[in-house]
């Protein structure tokens, strides 16, 4: 397994992966007010900035880390005129290129679950941060039983019953493992959920989003075996849920989670 890299989602990814009109602000706020006020952060995984340019805006000193000069690039072409801008470093999370107890805090939103050497990279995170530093990490949640997130499910299974080779193998983990990785370094964590949305897709949206590779879990799939495992999805799609024009509404929140060393 190897870490994933960006590169060919950096045009599409703010539009893919945005959060409603007002989400923003109250995750912000919310990721600000978790913070030591005017901290030097480090963003590993910064990306195209979601959750970095924000935080700059309120006065943050941001460092961002990622794979993918591309993404980066994006992040820079899309500031606003005359706004802070941040420190980038190309690199991985298991081998971050900055010095021991050199950042107040770090931060991460949906970017351990691509990571090879996750553990490695939470070990350089807690590296990094000086005594009394906060690692804070957030992800949005959805219900385990609303239909996307039983549709991707479903294709997981799908491809990995014909025995397809996947960037998520034998160290796929979810936020729990995490979780219960920094609880083992001694960690403490509040958590806490931020604002509430809901998003209304018909059947058919949803494969799209598969069909057209938005998730990092398709890109490195065969073409060939890619068409065999969407036909096998939208056939079982239809006999799970009717119509592929029905229409889900799905509720929404994001969590935050912030890690403290005693």
């Amino acid at each position: 397994m190897q870490s994933i890299s960006f590169d060919r989602a950096a045009d599409v990814y703010d539009d893919t992966r945005g959060f409603p009109p007002g989400i923003v602000d109250l995750v912000a706020d919310s990721a600000a007010a978790a913070l030591p006020p005017g901290a030097r952060v480090v963003d590993v995984g910064i990306g195209t900035g979601r959750t970095a340019r924000p935080l700059l805006a309120r006065g943050f000193h941001v460092t961002g880390v990622d794979l993918s000069p591309k993404m980066m690039r994006r992040l820079l072409e899309t500031l606003p005129a005359g706004s802070p801008r941040p420190a980038l470093v190309e690199g991985d999370a298991g081998w971050l290129p900055l010095a021991a107890q050199s950042f107040d805090a770090a931060i991460s939103v949906h970017v351990f679950h691509l990571i090879a050497r996750w553990r490695q990279a939470l070990a350089e995170v807690r590296r990094v941060l000086k005594p009394g530093g906060v690692f804070l990490t957030g992800y949005e949640w959805r219900p385990e039983d609303s239909p996307p997130q039983v549709m991707f499910e479903k294709w997981r299974e799908i491809v990995g019953s014909k025995r397809a080779t996947t960037h998520e193998g034998p160290g796929v983990r979810d936020f729990e493992d995490v979780k219960k990785e920094l609880f083992a370094m001694g960690a403490e964590v509040d958590e806490w959920s931020v604002g509430e949305w809901a998003t209304t897709r018909t059947l058919a949206r949803h494969i799209e989003t598969i069909e057209h590779r938005t998730w990092s879990a398709t890109w490195d799939i065969p073409d060939d075996f890619f068409a065999q495992c969407l036909a096998e999805l939208r056939a079982w799609a239809v006999n799970e849920f009717g119509s592929l024009d029905r229409e889900f509404t799905t509720p929404r929140r994001f969590i935050w989670q912030r890690f403290r060393w005693p």
